[in-house]
């Protein structure tokens, strides 16, 4: 007993159930394998496996450096342009979290902040990196005037 061949139109079809491929990308790797279908489906599965490690060689590249830059920024805290703290992001960022995770601390954290405020100092975000022309330093003071679209309001 003989089975009867494929069509291209099944083992087209076979692509794209089984890999999910549009009918030009199924048609184009049946092609590649010289109508094979079992070699269609590895060189496919083998060029998403060469294709998802880029992507996550990426993902992981930028990831470390936006970490790394975290790491070379300060936050730091003056006033008269006299410094009067300075920590890293890092250790900012997990100190925000503590004042704000516990409610007596954070009453105490918006008290102060407020205090400050009237004191007129400022919050400064400066990168100590390598690639300080990409970083911009952030001042904020907290009498500086916003400009919104329709009026200007000091905050």
């Amino acid at each position: 007993m003989s089975e009867v061949p494929w069509t291209e139109l099944e083992k087209i079809d076979i692509l794209r159930e089984r890999m999910g491929l549009t009918y030009e990308e199924a048609r184009v790797a049946l092609n590649a394998a010289n109508g094979d279908v079992i070699q269609a489906l590895a060189n496919q599965e083998e060029e998403w496996s060469h294709h998802d490690e880029g992507m996550g060689g990426q993902l992981w590249d930028g990831l470390k450096h936006q970490m790394n830059r975290l790491s070379q920024t300060q936050v730091k805290l003056k006033r008269q342009d006299k410094t009067v703290l300075s920590v890293s992001a890092p250790l900012g960022i997990a100190m925000a979290y503590t004042i704000w995770r516990r409610p007596g601390l954070r009453m105490l954290g918006l008290l102060g902040a407020a205090g400050a405020a009237m004191k007129n100092y400022e919050l400064e975000l400066d990168s100590i990196g390598e690639d300080e022309e990409e970083f911009e330093p952030f001042h904020y003071h907290a009498t500086q005037t916003v400009v919104y679209p329709e009026t200007d309001v000091k905050q």
